[in-house]
């Protein structure tokens, strides 16, 4: 599998943006912008699995060649579509970089699980008021739904 493979190939396992018909599947009812608030913390969310799993099933010589490909993917997909609210990916980039860095410090010093980072997800979503605290539940389990985070290292272990 060369980079380009592999960035086409996490790029489709990706969940696409949610929508406020798939939030009502679950029982979380919101309006469009809150929808698009969600589906950019579930990216977010996914792109620090995706990173995790590139850093450790990648070499490192091609590791930023996956990076850019797959930015350049979501950005064209959904970002400037607009699937994922307002903003650029200048403006979306340190925000995702404080996701990440927040992510990573919680799984690893602190020891937390994948469940419990979906857990923190949920959490940051109904700080923002884009959630009741009812819906937190139910927003939990669409987000272990829409994280398939082993099917990341195992894509790259199989292609690599």
């Amino acid at each position: 599998m060369t980079p380009t493979e592999a960035a086409a190939a996490l790029f489709k396992a990706m969940p696409q943006p949610v929508t406020p018909a798939q939030l009502e599947e679950y029982g979380v009812e919101t309006s469009n912008v809150s929808a698009q608030y969600i589906a950019r913390e579930i990216v977010s969310l996914n792109l620090y699995w995706i990173l995790a799993a590139i850093e450790a099933h990648i070499p490192s010589q091609y590791r930023a060649s996956i990076e850019v490909q797959l930015f350049e993917s979501i950005r064209n997909a959904w970002l400037n579509s607009g699937q994922l609210g307002p903003g650029t990916w200048e403006t979306y980039q340190p925000e995702l970089n404080e996701r990440r860095e927040h992510y990573a410090r919680l799984a690893d010093q602190e020891g937390i699980s994948y469940t419990g980072i979906c857990a923190e997800t949920a959490t940051l979503i109904e700080d923002q008021g884009f959630i009741s605290s009812e819906d937190r539940p139910k927003l939990l389990v669409l987000l272990t739904d829409y994280t398939p985070a082993s099917e990341y290292g195992r894509l790259l272990d199989e292609g690599f």
